[in-house]
């Protein structure tokens, strides 16, 4: 990571659509592929030709019309997945990377580099919905433990297909919001699938779910880590037609630390994309985390030396309303050694997609 992270600003400069200047392309590709961006820079390749060294203009060329292919594979793996589902009386939710996916035009469907298809379906439809995907071919690559865990999933796969299906019963980050899922519900949209019907989140949901995920499911909060495309997935949400709606979003969540991850991400797209938001950024924290990514981002020497900075809200994380913040965990200021090791190893581990 570290031979390629002074590639960071000309990388962000050319999805701005910018001249990144005197750069290492060598490098800046190198960033690009680890962070699963490089069909995404076809459009300023396009824009951009005439100051482009032909055998990058050609690489990313190759990789977009590579990932066109798999993308309409993926698709038509998708509405096939969905059909099933409907003919036993599920309409299912489409989220993440699928929402997109699914939602995007076909001119831009070979921008974004996806790795699985992530549906969500109800606790009393996951029997059904196992058994549905079973009759086309699916079988368990992973199951998660209940004993283990709170939040069940499955991941299935076919030998035919490019990607595998993530099913889940609730949303990313469930606990995060204030709302029931009855209640999140009536943030979502249907949408058609060729003869196929599911549903999507509303873009202020979608944004509050990439957050959430990329933050806490993922520990980002707690790590540093930046997740570039995913940065790309929230800038294309608030540049969507029909605008975003803040004020639903402030009714999604009241939860501080979910606030301060939201605004963390805000400033990094402020920074790294030039994007303006209609809202002011008046909280200390985010501050201080949007500045504590950028630096590990580009010097990652540094980034042991700023774990401990990742804890500074493990207290407010811990005291949120649920399980997780209940009795006297609330109480406990430093995080288990435990905890601290295992985020620690989770620094020092290469991780596709993570800066």
């Amino acid at each position: 990571m570290a031979g390629y992270s002074r590639a960071l600003l000309p990388l962000c400069a050319c999805f701005r659509g910018d001249d990144p200047g005197r750069t290492d392309w060598t490098a800046l590709l190198a960033l690009a592929n680890h962070t699963l961006t490089t069909p995404s820079l076809a459009v300023f390749v396009r824009s951009q030709l005439a100051t482009i060294p032909a055998d990058v203009a050609a690489y990313v060329r190759e990789l977009h019309e590579r990932n066109a292919i798999r993308n309409d594979r993926l698709n038509a793996q998708l509405e096939e997945a969905v059909l099933s589902l409907n003919r036993v009386g599920i309409t299912p939710v489409l989220v993440k990377g699928t929402a997109t996916l699914a939602t995007s035009p076909l001119s831009d469907r070979a921008l974004r580099l996806m790795s699985d298809l992530d549906l969500v379906v109800g606790p009393n439809e996951i029997a059904a919905a196992m058994k549905a995907l079973a009759a086309i071919g699916y079988s368990i690559d992973y199951e998660s433990d209940r004993r283990h865990t709170k939040k069940w999933y499955a991941d299935l796969k076919r030998s035919q297909d490019v990607g595998t299906i993530d099913l889940h019963e609730a949303f990313p980050g469930q606990p995060f919001y204030d709302q029931t899922p009855d209640e999140l519900r009536l943030h979502l949209q249907p949408i058609r699938l060729g003869g196929a019907s599911a549903l999507v989140p509303s873009p202020e949901l979608q944004a509050l779910m990439l957050v959430v995920h990329d933050q806490f499911q993922d520990y980002d909060y707690w790590t540093g880590c930046i997740d570039l495309r995913h940065l790309l997935d929230l800038k294309a949400i608030f540049a969507a037609p029909g605008g975003f709606r803040w004020e639903l979003l402030e009714t999604m969540t009241s939860s501080a630390i979910a606030r301060n991850a939201f605004e963390t991400q805000l400033l990094l797209l402020t920074t790294l994309f030039d994007v303006q938001f209609p809202v002011r950024h008046r909280r200390r924290m985010p501050k201080l985390r949007a500045w504590r990514q950028l630096y590990q981002a580009r010097f990652p020497a540094v980034r042991y030396l700023l774990l401990p900075m990742g804890l500074l809200d493990l207290r407010r994380h811990r005291a949120r309303p649920g399980p997780a913040g209940s009795g006297g965990a609330k109480k406990r200021w430093f995080p288990k050694v435990s905890t601290f090791l295992f985020l620690l190893s989770l620094s020092r581990r290469y991780r596709a997609g993570k800066l």
